[in-house]
């Protein structure tokens, strides 16, 4: 039985991406993952299969990550969306600027650990909650003992009810 929870995961390296696929349903073995060689097959899978989660390669042939991203946001505005790249210093102001997580892809255990949350939220009744130490946000029933991007303990801030519209 297929699960209700699905992943896009998008990145133009074969090798890497089956290996992140992998790795992923190791960690979160109730969820599906949708593979995508480029920018253009991410943005058809995401808007054809409508998952709920999305981890996309910055730097991919024919759209790149953030654009898939911002379209997707745009139509599907409720699939969590985050980029990875080996280049996190030539993408972090634009991914911030955009309101999107970046991970590196030397670090790839803290975007498997953001899928891992976001697929509990999928199914959780949820509060949106952000660090107020980095910023970085959760959609849960309860907040996580430590902020998995700083690692600081309490510093969960709720967000208002309209944020958890926007954040699925």
């Amino acid at each position: 039985m297929e699960s209700r929870i699905h992943l896009l995961l998008a990145d133009d390296d074969a090798g890497l991406r089956s290996l992140m696929a992998t790795c992923v349903r190791d960690t979160v073995g109730s969820l599906t993952v949708l593979e995508a060689g480029n920018g253009a097959e991410a943005l058809q899978i995401g808007l054809q299969r409508e998952p709920q989660l999305a981890l996309l390669d910055v730097n991919m042939p024919r759209l790149s990550g953030i654009d898939v991203a911002l379209t997707l946001r745009e139509l599907r505005p409720q699939t969590r969306i985050a980029l990875h790249t080996a280049d996190t210093a030539a993408h972090r102001h634009r991914a911030h600027e955009c309101g999107l997580m970046l991970f590196d892809k030397l670090h790839l255990d803290r975007a498997f650990r953001w899928v891992e949350l976001q697929a509990q939220a999928c199914g959780e009744p949820t509060q949106v909650l952000e660090c107020a130490a980095c910023g970085y946000g959760v959609a849960r029933s309860t907040p996580p003992d430590r902020c998995p991007m700083c690692q600081r303990e309490e510093t969960w801030v709720e967000l208002p009810s309209r944020a958890v519209a926007a954040f699925r």
